[in-house]
């Protein structure tokens, strides 16, 4: 929204040790249509461009990297095996196009070390302590992790980073790509988006990815992740985020608020100045509902509803507490996504399951709320896509005229 994010985030990331940042340049861009006649043929002003270094092995190269090394832009990977789309090109059924729905190929093509590294990951009775010091780079690790958990760019679970490995070492390394969704607290106020759910911030936001779930789990881990975000918020103070934003801003706001760009601006320029005035706070604030994030359960998935000997059983996965505090479920269905009239409600269960007696057809949400002795709640990641966005916290399903189950299916 403020058409400067990626830049500022690429500028702030070039000083931080074991980060990889990306050349950034504005662009005021002109498009002449060659195939165009008479008075139409000449330049067109198409406003103000945020020009950033494509990650490939040109990218390696200038930057003095093994651009024969393997290379992977990720696309949406929870560090899963996907043993049925993730092989060797040399295998029977390889499909590169299915494999690219999940980490798209930008350097070499031999997967070995890739699979050895997620069999090895998913492999639990391997300690964390073991596997990620082998295949992860720890400053760079948490560097990223920490950076990104300041900004509050919670776009980054499962996508909008790259996955780059050397030859001859096992380490991957990450590399940041598409920061735009990183400090924008109050631009969203003002668009009115709605913006997820609280699971999405601090430590929660990272909890359906397999490395970041098993690393956190560790307490030792989770120290260095606080003493890498104490390190990095004082390297994102203030001070630093205002003369970065300001300077950046004097750029932007003159293009932002005259043709073209005027016509595709989403904030009035007084809401613009205040969104910049904000961004200095916003660190301070993302690291707050990161130590909250602490206090609470973990987001859990929800299970298909299944019909057992002429009632509905429902279960789901257990949330994890990192105080060992217990856990208490709070369960609920109804006919709408906003839980307005409650067809059944089950609250203080100690396990994650219940049984319904058989409800008439139609459809249907259930949802479950995650409440731990301290009091703080968690609900769980699934969610249903309504006309006003996605409603997080539940899951839809359809009981037929043959009282046979229908569950919605959705994608990321």
């Amino acid at each position: 929204v403020t058409r400067f994010m990626n830049m500022l985030c690429y500028k702030l990331m070039k000083d931080i040790d074991g980060m990889m940042s990306a050349r950034t340049r504005f662009v005021h861009l002109y498009v002449k249509d060659e195939t165009a006649s008479g008075d139409d043929g000449g330049f067109v002003d198409y406003g103000l461009y945020t020009y950033v270094e494509q990650v490939n092995r040109s990218y390696l190269r200038n930057h003095n990297l093994d651009r024969n090394g393997q290379l992977y832009k990720i696309n949406f990977f929870e560090f899963y095996p996907y043993e049925d789309v993730i092989m060797l090109k040399s295998s029977a059924g390889y499909d590169v196009a299915e494999f690219e729905k999940y980490l798209e190929i930008k350097g070499d093509d031999d997967h070995s070390k890739l699979i050895a590294m997620l069999r090895e990951l998913n492999d639990y009775s391997i300690p964390i302590e073991q596997t990620f010091p082998k295949w992860f780079d720890e400053e760079n690790y948490f560097s990223w992790l920490a950076f990104h958990i300041l900004v509050g760019n919670k776009d980054t679970d499962a996508r909008n980073f790259f996955l780059y490995s050397p030859r001859n070492i096992n380490k991957f390394y990450f590399i940041s790509w598409d920061n735009d969704a990183a400090l924008r607290d109050l631009s969203l106020q003002y668009l009115a988006w709605r913006d997820g759910m609280a699971h999405e911030e601090g430590i929660s936001n990272y909890w359906g990815n397999v490395l970041h779930k098993r690393v956190l789990q560790s307490e030792a881990y989770r120290e260095k992740l606080e003493e890498r975000l104490l390190e990095l918020k004082e390297y994102l103070s203030e001070e630093r985020l205002r003369r970065e934003v300001t300077a950046l801003s004097a750029i932007v706001e003159p293009y932002l608020y005259s043709m073209p760009d005027v016509e595709y601006t989403s904030l009035t320029r007084e809401q613009f100045e205040e969104v910049v005035e904000a961004i200095p706070g916003e660190v301070e604030l993302n690291y707050q509902k990161y130590l909250q994030s602490l206090e609470k359960p973990m987001p859990f998935f929800l299970g298909e509803p299944a019909v057992e000997n002429g009632a509905l059983n429902f279960k789901w996965d257990i949330a994890y507490d990192f105080d060992q505090e217990t856990i208490s479920y709070k369960f609920q269905i109804c006919e709408d996504f906003l839980f307005a009239d409650i067809v059944y409600e089950e609250d203080n269960l100690l396990v994650p399951e219940v049984t319904v007696d058989m409800l008439p057809p139609g459809q249907y949400f259930y949802r479950v709320t995650a409440r731990n002795t301290s009091g703080y709640e968690q609900m769980a990641f699934d969610y249903y896509s309504s006309n006003r966005g996605k409603e997080y916290g539940m899951k839809s399903f359809w009981i037929t005229e043959e009282g046979e189950i229908q569950v919605e299916a959705y994608e990321e």
